[in-house]
């Protein structure tokens, strides 16, 4: 029997214990935080070895790798991108140094980082995964630990990938929210079935937002009949004296270790600020329980589908979006009135950026519902990750909600200006697929339960005027993916590029509705600000020389609305329909474009 068949031999009818923090505790002991953590296993192996040792004398039967972070994306900020395989050798012999025959040594795997606030693509997702467990298992590892995943589509790569350059066993184990599910709204349930599925022998959650959050997650997972794994932090942390310190006493977390194994968890360990006392205390405290059987009898695993939830399907907004921009001024009269003309012209509806150009408006939650009220109209509201952080933009969502608006934009945001708004910093806790997701999340009752359940109509953005459109195409599936249902673009101000986007479109299968973006330049000035200064907006040679042929800005401003209705009466055969910018919320210079966009759309 080797040693994965003898460990899951074992945990079929006794708890194991597992070991607790690794990097919280390499810093607590002096480890330099600018060194990066998984280096020590070649700049101070001692300390990394003496922490494993000092585990195996608590009690830990299963030890993790120093590797949680030991991947080329991550390692490359210290500049050892290169060196991931002898730092993942080493960490395997480190631990394996301070086993004994009774102790296990897990492989650590952790999610890889985000690249430039976006993730990175499945090519070299896979390319990092790989190069990463191919060294564990050349280390000789008896197991593998994945954990600390936030997304089940990045987990569930990582398992594949194991499962197919070995056949040791797979710990699976991600983080979940005080509702049991993942940041990304799928529910434990969910993920223990698509885990065990891809390959997984155990499945589990581990940091995350707390005890309380790992037992509800685990009261979902054990009645899908596989073992189960808990590995749980040491309570959140405080901030004294610059350092951050963790409070749960070795009593509490004894005492939560012995609840989760009479749940039914046959793995248990410490996550972030945990040390060898606080699990020598759980290994004492679940000693007489090393016998418990599983509260729940489960003959048939449970299926997927068991876990779903039909979502709402919204509805899309109509074929004439036009977008007013939030006051910089308290005075929030003039935005309805504009929002009543664009009733009476024939709009749609109306979108209202949110702080557009990472400028100080009012706020764009408050403006859209006084003017969805005020006009008549329905409100498509611009909500961007710069300013909100994840709990804010769920209240954002919620609010949104509650005031009766329907349709959300979902954008990363353009970045601060530092120059306008000294020491202010973007919050980018979420990208725009990231913002999709959530919002998706929200419609499914993922996120908070049904009775926060959600019905927006949840659009994106899409920008044509790019050289390839391939980049596009593939952030715009991933979006999709993520359940986006239409998508807005940039201005389009000539044939060619509507032709190719359509085209690029067709091609790759997408078929949400598609608002082409419409601006009517208002002069000479204005046509060569965007062209040059405005990130994604590009204008033709032609259109701009068309501009220039007048001297006068008000017939410039004619020309402009000329150009935006012959364009509006060419494309219209061609798209599902239009998102028209107003310049300064100038109604009059829409009100002929939204004329020729009614007379000329299919009906």
């Amino acid at each position: 029997m080797t040693r994965g068949q003898q460990f899951l031999s074992e945990i079929q009818d006794t708890v194991l214990i597992g070991d607790g923090a690794i990097g919280t505790e390499l810093f607590a002991r002096g480890a330099v935080r600018e060194a990066g953590i998984e280096r020590l296993n070649l700049l101070n192996p001692e300390l990394v070895l003496q922490l494993h040792r000092d585990y195996v004398k608590a009690g830990s039967r299963v030890i993790e790798t120093n590797t949680f972070g030991a991947n080329r994306l991550n390692l490359a900020r210290y500049g050892a991108g290169a060196d991931v395989r002898d730092i993942v050798l080493a960490g395997a012999n480190l631990a394996r140094a301070a086993a004994n025959s009774d102790v296990y040594i897990a492989g650590s795997v952790g999610p890889l980082p985000f690249v430039d606030g976006e993730p990175i693509s499945r090519a070299e997702s896979t390319a990092c995964f790989t190069e990463q467990i191919a060294a564990l298992v050349e280390g000789c590892v008896d197991l593998l630990i994945l954990e600390t995943f936030t997304s089940l589509d990045d987990i569930l790569v990582a398992i594949s990938i194991a499962r197919s350059l070995t056949d040791i066993p797979i710990i699976a184990q991600m983080a979940f929210e005080p509702s049991g599910c993942t940041e990304d709204g799928v529910t434990a349930g969910e993920v223990a079935v698509r885990c065990h599925a891809a390959g997984a022998d155990v499945v589990g959650a581990n940091c995350g937002y707390g005890i309380p959050a790992i037992t509800e997650a685990i009261k979902q997972m054990i009645p899908v009949g596989i073992p189960v794994s808990a590995y749980m932090n040491a309570s959140f942390p405080e901030q004294v004296e610059g350092r951050l310190v963790y409070v749960s006493t070795p009593e509490y977390l004894a005492n939560r270790a012995l609840a989760l194994a009479k749940l039914g968890v046959r793995l248990i360990g410490g996550c972030c600020g945990t040390n060898p006392d606080m699990l020598r205390a759980i290994s004492l405290s679940v000693q007489s329980a090393g016998q418990i059987q599983p509260h729940i009898s489960v003959k048939q695993p449970a299926r997927q589908e068991d876990f779903a939830t039909i979502a709402p399907e919204p509805t899309v907004p109509g074929p004439i979006l036009v977008e007013l921009d939030p006051p910089s001024t308290l005075d929030i009269a003039p935005v309805i009135s504009a929002g009543k003309a664009l009733k009476k012209a024939g709009a749609s509806a109306i979108t209202i950026a949110d702080n557009p150009f990472a400028s100080v408006r009012v706020d764009t939650l408050t403006v859209g519902s006084l003017l969805q009220r005020g006009s008549g109209l329905p409100v498509v509201l611009h909500l961007t990750g710069r300013d909100r952080n994840r709990i804010a933009i769920q209240s954002t969502l919620m609010g949104a909600h509650v005031q009766g608006i329907r349709s959300i934009l979902c954008l990363t945001g353009d970045p601060v200006r530092m120059y306008e708004e000294p020491n202010t910093s973007g919050v980018f806790d979420l990208t725009s697929v990231g913002l999709v997701k959530l919002a998706a999340d929200f419609n499914a009752g993922r996120r908070m339960g049904k009775e926060c359940q959600t019905s927006f109509a949840i659009g994106v953005a899409l920008n044509p005027n790019v050289r390839s459109f391939s980049g596009q195409i593939s952030k715009l599936q991933r979006k999709i993916e993520a359940g986006a249902k239409f998508a807005l673009t940039q201005p389009v101000f000539s044939d060619e590029r509507l032709d190719a986007m359509l085209s690029a479109l067709d091609e790759a299968g997408i078929d949400i509705p598609i608002y082409i973006g419409i601006f009517p330049l208002t002069s000479l000035h204005n046509a060569d600000f965007l062209h040059n200064e405005v990130p994604g907006i590009v204008i033709p040679d032609d259109v701009r020389e068309r501009i220039a042929s007048f001297s006068s800005v008000a017939d410039q401003r004619a020309a402009g609305q000329e150009i935006a209705v012959e364009f509006i009466r060419r494309s219209a055969p061609r798209v599902h329909g239009y998102y028209i910018i107003t310049p300064r919320n100038k109604v009059n210079l829409v009100l002929p474009l939204i004329e020729a966009a009614k007379g000329s759309l299919p009906r």
